[in-house]
């Protein structure tokens, strides 16, 4: 829930990703990037 409340992103978007069952929108990724201050070519598995 944490994450959900410090990034504005739904809880029920999060779950889903868990879940695969659905994908972050680009959006998405980048807020996420910006909050665990990565690239989103990390979170995305292209780079290391």
């Amino acid at each position: 829930m944490t994450l959900a409340r410090e990034t504005g992103i739904s809880q029920s978007s999060i779950a889903r990703w868990e879940l695969e069952k659905a994908e972050p929108t680009a959006s998405a990724l980048i807020i996420l990037a910006k909050y665990f201050e990565e690239s989103v070519d990390y979170l995305l598995g292209l780079i290391e």
